[in-house]
Formats: structure tokens, sequence, C-alpha cells
């Protein structure tokens, strides 16, 4: 089932995928999801016996669709009559009907409904479609219920007429012209006899795009609306965290939300702030071989709701990442350029320190100063965020033997060092510093000393426990030069190995080179392109001067974003235009996904090469856009106040600056701290 042939609508821990036409098979995995169970697995809605053909289908924001019908047998035939439906996600599942009519004649009849709930944990309809039998709905005074184990569902009915029976609903219509009639179904889904957490209104968003191109404004308004779409409510924390993607990934996970709100940093500092404080509300404090905690460590997983994450209760993190941990420090160390709170990043500086420590005395587990993991055969054989079981390769095809040190995981630690040393000069303890920036001069030395293939011209994927180096092309060192890793004239050979065809395709960047002997352009992680993944890339390559290759990742993420309705899905095909004439999607692939909803976000800053450094009392904006497009982007949140710039081709406007900071045209520089 492909993301063309579904709608999925996500309001937080309740999600709804269907068909376009609102119906919802028990057969696949579609259906209404709360809190990781399917709570609904079958709406198949037809009017006098029959189905009433689709005229239009459309999703409205993130999480409401709407659909015309024709109320006739025959789709072709001069339709006298229509149904239209809108559907919304919320607390409850609000489906609205109004049949109206036009040629003068009442139109009465009976729309039935045909309903179903299996209570099917959500995980395993990812492999298969074998769903527990169904518990039936069954009439409760005026409205329909269900319950299994720790999830419940009721159905009501606001209508004059409606018959309720096991399974079903039947409602009697009657509509003349200027006359509609109209009927809302309501599925309200509890969890421990909760319902869900009140959603509050949008949170409130300063930033407007003004361009001579819709796409980044299309592509930054349908962002907005997902990422809003992905909050999940803790009202007993008093915060939200971003769901890494719906269906499958509705919960805490630690590299995905850290990633998707560097990428929303030019949105503001709430997001990233929340996600900070919800893992380091879990962070490690123990050894525990199970669940792979350590003193430190960020969490991968925390699921609260219906499904276990490997043999795991729910509600035990797991914490098999290598990657989380040093991303949490670089994002509060980017927070720290932003102008973010002083209060707030002294509160989160105490995890700072346990996550570096982690890096220090658990990640590098055999004392080479590189951050590594071994594979756990209880959870997760790879830890980085190419997290399959196959995606670590040779350049023979075999595949690699831990502990695996990762390229970009390096890169991470190395700013997550640099990250703590602004910290502690700013608020903690200035003497520990020059320690940190010394322990990162010496993993940059390293690094290149046994990543760097200069016959090549390519960074290894990663290292195996044997010290071999995965040399293969691949996105990761792309993340190399994000993190501001490598040194100028390094990264100005990756940045050219980049952009070569057999990486940067039409709409992305592959993950593992078509050349490779492992390439397969519809694996997880061996040739597919992960939009999120490419807009890391893109971002590294204009840091380090490649405005071309930046502008090209670009262009094709965007015309990838524009060719799925603007919403991106988890990861595409590897396909490029001269095989496939428009993006494939991966069959089962999130959408949307959250670090893919945000690319835009991340897109726009890489084009205006925006780089905030406020404790220095600058921001350099150095834009690379194409000659013949201008953006203006109004009220960026930076220091306090508000950033607002207008930017044609590689000129920049100033609009309006906060109060203290000076904008500098010139960009940050590759391997500047």
């Amino acid at each position: 089932m492909a993301i063309d042939d579904v709608h999925t609508l996500v309001a937080g821990a309740t999600i709804c995928v269907s068909r376009p036409d609102g119906s919802i098979d028990p057969s696949t995995w579609q259906g209404v999801f709360h809190r990781d169970v399917r709570v609904l697995s079958r709406f198949a809605l037809t009017f006098d016996g029959g189905a009433a053909p689709l005229l239009s289908a459309e999703r409205d924001g993130s999480s409401g669709a709407r659909a015309v019908h024709v109320m006739a047998r025959d789709a072709y035939a001069s339709p006298t009559a229509l149904l239209l439906r809108h559907r919304r996600v919320g607390t409850e599942v609000r489906e609205q009907l109004e049949v109206r009519a036009y040629d003068g004649a009442v139109h009465e009849g009976t729309i039935t409904i045909a309903l179903g709930a299996d209570f099917a944990p959500l995980l395993p309809l990812k492999h298969t479609v074998d769903a527990p039998h169904p518990v039936p709905l069954e009439p409760d005074g005026d409205r329909l219920s269900a319950a299994d184990g720790r999830a419940a569902v009721e159905i009501t009915v606001e209508a004059a007429a409606a018959e309720l029976g096991t399974d079903t609903l039947r409602l009697r219509y009657s509509a003349r012209p200027g006359h509609p009639w109209s009927a809302t179904v309501v599925i309200r889904p509890t969890f421990d006899g909760q319902p869900a957490a009140p959603r509050p209104a949008p949170a409130s968003v300063s930033l407007r795009v003004v361009t001579t191109t819709t796409a980044w404004t299309r592509g930054v308004t349908s962002a907005l609306a997902d990422l809003d779409g992905l909050r999940v409510i803790v009202p007993s924390m008093d915060l939200s965290y971003l769901g890494a993607g719906a269906p499958w990934f509705m919960a805490l996970f630690g590299r995905d939300t850290l990633l998707t709100a560097w990428q929303s940093l030019i949105t503001g500092p709430d997001v990233a702030l929340d996600v900070l404080r919800a893992l380091a509300a879990h962070q490690g404090t123990k050894q525990d071989a199970r669940t792979r905690e350590e003193p430190g460590r960020i969490l991968h997983e925390l699921r609260t709701g219906g499904s276990e994450v490997f043999g795991l209760p729910a509600g035990t993190p797991y914490y098999g990442t290598v990657d989380a941990t040093p991303l949490f420090v670089m994002l509060l160390g980017e927070l720290h350029r932003w102008g973010a709170p002083a209060d707030e990043l002294k509160a989160l500086l105490p995890a700072a320190r346990a996550a570096v420590d982690w890096c220090v005395r658990y990640g590098d587990v055999d004392g080479d100063g590189f951050v590594e993991y071994s594979a756990d055969p209880d959870g997760l054989e790879n830890q980085g965020w190419k997290d399959s079981g196959d995606s670590m390769v040779h350049a023979d095809g075999t595949l690699a033997g831990s502990p695996i040190a990762l390229a970009e995981v390096q890169a991470y630690t190395h700013a997550a060092y640099l990250a703590l040393a602004e910290l502690e000069t700013a608020f903690g303890d200035p003497a520990e510093a020059a320690g940190l920036r010394d322990r990162a001069a010496t993993l940059r030395a390293a690094f290149v000393a046994r990543f760097w293939l200069p016959d090549r011209g390519l960074v290894a994927m990663a290292l195996d426990g044997d010290k071999r180096p995965l040399a293969v092309a691949s996105s990761n060192m792309g993340h190399c030069l994000w993190a501001g890793l490598l040194d100028d004239a390094t990264g100005q050979d990756v940045a050219a190995r980049l952009v070569a065809d057999d990486l940067t395709t039409s709409w992305g960047v592959r993950t593992l080179g078509s050349a490779e002997r492992a390439y397969n352009p519809l694996s997880y992680h061996l040739g597919s392109i992960w939009p999120h993944d490419s807009a890391i890339v893109a971002a590294g390559l204009a840091r380090y001067g490649h405005a071309e290759g930046a502008r090209a990742v670009t262009a094709g993420l965007l015309a990838a974003a524009e060719a799925f309705g603007w919403r991106l899905p988890e990861l595409l095909a590897g396909f490029d235009a001269v095989d496939v004439p428009h993006p494939v999607t991966y069959p089962v692939a999130c959408s949307p996904q959250a670090w893919s909803a945000a690319v835009p976000l991340l897109l726009l800053r890489t084009a205006l090469r925006l780089d905030p450094d406020v404790p220095a009392g600058r921001v350099h904006v150095a834009p690379i856009l194409a000659d013949d497009v201008t953006v203006a982007v109004h009220g960026i949140p930076l220091a306090g106040g508000h950033l607002s710039v207008r930017a044609r081709g590689t000129d920049v406007e100033v609009l309006g600056v906060p109060a203290g900071i000076t904008v500098d045209r010139a960009p940050r520089g590759a391997s500047v701290p």
C-alpha cells in the first residue's frame, strides 16, 4: 500500500490512516490508532446498499481530510446529489457528513457505515496483517463501544435519525435544494480509561516567508502544519515532544527528535528546549544490560502505549543508540548560539556534562578515542541512524562486525566537545573548556588519520571491529561537513565526492552510492534517499562553500516534496529521473515523518546560510539562492527578538535585527567552531 493510496491524519498520539475516500480496510495497516493500539479497524460507508463513487479527495492540513462523493450508482451521469465528508483528528476523530441536493427533488435513503475494532498492537501490522480477532462494537444506549485490555473506543452519532447495531451505523438522510442533511460520527478512544490529552492551539510561529517561487512558501507551510500534528502532549511534565513519525513511530525517539529540533530552529527555541527537557528527564543513571542504559546516555526510544519494544514492557526506555547522546549536547550548544534564555541553558548543563562523560567513559568501548557501539542481540544490531541490520557494509558487500565507529558519530562527538566548551565558558567552569577543546582537536586528527581515504576521495562510512574502514561512498560523510569536523581542504574534496552522480540524484542524496556492490535503490539504507539526510548533506555542502551542490540537492528535495503534495515521506527509493521520471516512495514509509517534515525549514536556513553567534553579538547571513530567486523571511526568533531579511541570489538586505546583534554578510566558515 503506497503513500499515494492513503491519507494519514495525525494529532499527537491519535492517528487515522485510511484510503483517500475515508474507508478503512482491516486487512491492511489502516485504522484509527491511539497510543499504539488500533482502536478502529474498519470504516466502510455505503448509501442505499451501494458505494458512492469518489469525485475528489484531499488532505486538510496535518489532521484533516475532505472528500466529495456522487450519490449515484453511475459516476459518469450528471450528479443531482453529492455527499461531502470532512474528517478531523484531535482528541477524538470527528467525521462530518453532508448530503446536498441540486435537482429540485427530495433525496432520501440510508447511509450505512460498517465498523470494526480489533485492538491490534501497532508495530506488528508493519510486517503482517494477521490481526487479532475482531472485538464487536456493541450498542450501549446512544453509542457503540468495545474494549480490550487497556484500550477502549466508543462511537456516537450526532444525527436526528440514527440506528445502532453491532458493528453498524444506519443513518436516514433526507435532503432537498437549499436544505442539506448532515450528521457527525464521533470516534473516542481511551487508554487506561483516559482520553487523549487535550491539544492546545498550534504554537504561535512568527516566521513568515514571502518569495518569488511557491516552493518555499508551500514547503514551510506544510512543515509547520505537520510538525504541529506530530506534537505529543505530556501533561505531567508540562511539555510536548515530537513523535518521530506516523503511524509507526509516534513515540519519543532520541535521535529523531534532536535532529528535527535542530532543523526547526529557524522557528524558535521552544521545540528544541522541550525535546531536551524530555530527554534529560530520562537520561541514563545506571548500567542495565537489558535496556542498554548507562550513566549519561540519551535514550533511543520510549513508548508508553500498547506496543512493546524489543520485549521490554511499555514505558521502559531503550537506550540502544550511539548518536543521540552527542546530538543532545550539540543541540544545547546550538541553542546557546541562537541566544536561548540563559536560565534554560543552565538548567540543562548538568545533563550535557553527563552526556559528554558518557561519550568518554562508555561510548569509547576500546579506548581508541572514537565513540563506537556493539551489536545488541536483544535489540538493535546497528545503532546509528542507519539502524537496519544490513546497513554497515564493506566495499565487497560483506557485513561489518562490531564494535563499529560511525563517521558521523565522530563528527557529532567532536561538535559536542566544542559545544560543551562554549557552555562551560559562558555558564559553568571555564577551566574545563580548554580540556574539551583539546579533546576535540585530538579526535579530529585521529579521524582524518583513520577515516579519510585520499585514494578514493571519501570518508569511510565507519570502522569495523578490526578497525578496517568501510570504504564505500555513503551519505554519512555529508554529516561530517554539516558538523564541521573536516579541515577546509579535506572538506572540499568530500563535497566534490558527494555531488557525484552515484550519490546525488534528481530527488536527493543516496544513502549508498550506486556503484557500490551492496547498492539497492529499494533497500532501507543501502541506496535509498532519506530527505532529512539529504538536507543535512545540503547544509554541509553550503558550510564548506559548495553552493552549487547545495542548491542542486535543495532543488531536488523541493521537487520531491511537490510530487508528494508537500509532505515528504520518511524515505524514497534511490532512483534518479533518468531511471524513473518521478520520485518513488518506500512501501511502508511514515508520512508525515518528523525529520522529513522539518526538511524545508533546514533548507531555508541553508539557502540563507544563516548562522547565529549571539554570544559574539553577530549573525552570519550569506545567501546562496539562484540569481533569479528572491526570498524574504520575516520574524526569525533570535536572541529574544526577531531577525528579518530579504535575499536575492547572493545579496541580502537586512529588514530587522535584534538590538545588540550585527549582521555579518560573510559565511561562518567551514571548520570554525
